[in-house]
């Protein structure tokens, strides 16, 4: 029965402090300043800047939305589903038709039975079917194991005799299986119904279980953010920039990540009046070229990551010119948004 979830925005947002101030700490992260005269970058020692990054871990659970001040990760969990029971023994598989398009559909991943920890990706074009898993929340597979039948699964299945297999050494969050249907006994065109079985060996940190993949995706997302507070202490003029933060992103839908309340640092304690420039820019590599925006300007702007895994690398900087010594401080917030959100993607 097809289910829809529909105009449903998952949000999740964290608070990004930075402070400026005149003393010496415990170095992190490297710290460059900016040479106008070379129009280069060139990496700066704590006599000059350093910067103090401070992790810390909170969780969310929702499929609606959640917010949250937090030092580190957010996860929303997506709502447990039920398993096949197919005479006393347990197991997902997956539905799916060959089609005469690319267009994809999306399976959970479960362990334990009951624990939705991952998406399973499907498509074909004209030779191939493609089964991609990816595994959220911190899970790795040390084994996976495929079988692709034109039967419907009964009864005991037995993954260590199925035909395609992989040993993941290190273990993987994601790994791509690629088949040629047309060698499959009985699937060699368009409109074939198939049955996928994909098991996967999984852990956690000490916690290891099997997985099956099938049912419905996770109608919610992982976020990770690499840090959310962030502590400069800078001892002389001069413009500085560092890799500031990383922001992880795995849904089965588009998420739009939107900026709010970013500002210059302003004075606290009432040590002056003009606030410290901090600016951002979305990029790899530290480079002269790069495109800088301005922390206010940074509330205009919004991005849309695409379904699927995506990495969004941030660069701050920070342009300290003749003001007092003292703390500078400004809380900023990021936003994420599914859009058009479903728990059930039809599967015919």
């Amino acid at each position: 029965m097809e289910r829809f979830l529909n105009n449903i925005k998952m949000l999740i947002i964290f608070l990004m402090t930075l402070i400026t101030i005149g003393l010496s700490y415990t170095p992190a992260p490297k710290v460059y300043r900016y040479d106008p005269a070379t129009g280069l970058w060139q990496r700066v020692n704590k006599d000059v800047s350093e910067l103090i990054v401070m992790p810390n871990v909170q969780s969310g659970s929702s499929n609606i939305s959640v917010s949250h001040e937090i030092n580190g990760t957010i996860v929303v969990e997506p709502e447990n589903t039920e398993k096949f029971s197919v005479k006393g023994q347990w197991y997902y598989y997956m539905e799916y038709v060959i089609r005469n398009s690319t267009e994809k559909s999306y399976y959970g991943i479960v362990a334990g039975q009951n624990q939705n920890i991952g998406i399973t990706t499907v498509w074909n074009d004209d030779t191939y079917l493609y089964i991609k898993f990816e595994l959220l929340y911190g899970w790795l597979a040390s084994e996976s194991h495929l079988k692709i039948s034109y039967q419907e699964p009964s009864g005991n299945q037995s993954p260590g005799q199925f035909p395609y297999k992989t040993e993941h050494n290190p273990p993987t969050a994601t790994y791509e299986y690629k088949v040629d249907y047309r060698n499959l006994k009985d699937i060699k065109c368009i409109q074939n119904k198939v049955f996928i079985l994909l098991h996967l060996s999984v852990k956690k940190n000490n916690q290891q279980e099997t997985a099956w993949a099938g049912g419905e995706p996770p109608s919610g997302m992982c976020v990770e953010v690499s840090n959310s507070k962030i502590l400069w202490y800078i001892r002389k003029p001069g413009k500085y920039a560092t890799n500031a933060f990383e922001v992880k992103v795995n849904s089965v839908y588009p998420v739009v990540v939107s900026f709010s309340n970013f500002d210059y640092l302003q004075p606290q304690g009432g040590i002056g009046l003009e606030g410290v420039e901090v600016y951002y820019a979305i990029s790899d590599d530290l480079t002269e070229n790069i495109d800088w925006i301005s922390a206010p300007a940074l509330n205009n702007r919004s991005m849309t990551l695409s379904s699927g895994s995506s990495s969004v690398n941030f660069y701050q900087l920070v342009d300290l010119k003749n003001q007092s010594s003292g703390i500078y401080r400004n809380t900023g917030t990021i936003t994420f948004t599914i859009q058009n959100s479903k728990v059930y993607v039809d599967r015919k």
